[in-house]
């Protein structure tokens, strides 16, 4: 989500608002806005409900795969502060754009913790959805 607050602007510029969604509990998400500077909107899913109705997995296979421990492991040493596990660790996100009318246009379902689209494919996707911008 660093990625992300780094280019707020793009993201305005693109006239696109971003809304995270987390299963944490209310503490949790006041500590993660207070750390990353509270650059999005935060909503609280404790049922999951949106991640449900999104098909984000679960697996545990897929989450703690050595690729996931190498990224960890390489963040710890660029001086990121290790949290510790926090909640299902085994909860897969995904990244999703909808349009003005709440349509869904772009879906990446996380594959493992690792999997996400950079800023530049998401910003493409929103280009896509208008090219004026």
């Amino acid at each position: 989500m660093a990625q992300l607050c780094q280019h707020t602007a793009a993201f305005q510029a693109a006239n696109t608002r971003i809304v995270l969604v987390s299963f944490g509990a209310a503490y949790q998400a006041r500590a993660w806005q207070a750390e990353m500077g509270a650059c999005f909107t935060l909503l609280l899913d404790p049922d999951r409900a949106a991640y449900r109705a999104y098909d984000l997995e679960r697996s545990l296979a897929r989450a703690w795969q050595p690729k996931v421990w190498l990224e960890y492991a390489r963040l710890m040493m660029s001086g990121k502060k290790w949290r510790g596990i926090q909640g299902d660790s085994t909860q897969l996100g995904g990244d999703f754009i909808a349009d003005a009318d709440g349509i869904l246009r772009f879906a990446h379902r996380s594959h493992d913790p690792t999997d996400r689209p950079s800023v530049a494919q998401l910003l493409k996707e929103i280009k896509t959805l208008n090219p004026t911008i």
